[in-house]
């Protein structure tokens, strides 16, 4: 059986999308696909995309194979799904955000501020944040941690001369981003 089959297909007439026998199972996507698009960008316009692909995808998975009637309107509920795709990934974006938040919290402080420091504990923690993993592992396991290069190399399975060259380049872009 051909993905997607051909007997899926849409006609439009009178600007209303029907199922019918005359076109590929193109005529789905192609009639359904900007209208879709446009409905699930209005939440934001990251993830879009990736919702209508789901849900076309859903369609073809449920009614494809002709187990399954294909519903009176398949556009409404191709829009159905969209919507029920873009609620899902909100959630599961607000309890990402929420998790981090909480974790943040709870862990501790990169730098402990302390009124006789003349570093600013908040501005060096996001200039760190800005370096690259690898350098940013380094630094802090050389500073903080008092690791010697050698200890730092196997802790990443590289050689101490790495360890040590991550360790110069990030010192060099810290400075570069403070500057």
């Amino acid at each position: 059986m051909a993905f997607p089959p051909d007997d899926i297909a849409v006609q439009s007439q009178s600007g209303q999308a029907q199922l019918g026998q005359s076109q590929s199972g193109q005529g789905l996507v192609e009639a359904a696909y900007a209208p879709l698009l446009l409905y699930a960008r209005q939440w934001d316009g990251e993830g879009a995309e990736d919702a209508v692909q789901v849900a076309l995808l859903k369609f073809l998975q449920e009614f494809g194979t002709g187990r399954r009637p294909i519903p009176d309107n398949p556009i409404g509920w191709l829009f159905k799904v969209v919507r029920n795709e873009r609620n899902h990934r909100f959630r599961k974006e607000k309890v990402r955000r929420e998790h981090d938040r909480k974790y943040a919290e709870t862990r501790e402080a990169w730098f402990i501020p302390s009124p006789e420091t003349t570093i600013d504990a908040q501005a060096a923690a996001e200039s760190l944040r800005k370096l690259p993993m690898e350098n940013r592992e380094v630094i802090v396991a050389k500073i903080w941690g008092d690791l010697s290069f050698e200890e730092i190399a196997k802790l990443l399975g590289t050689s101490r001369s790495t360890a040590h060259r991550r360790y110069v380049e990030g010192l060099n872009e810290l400075k570069n981003i403070v500057r």
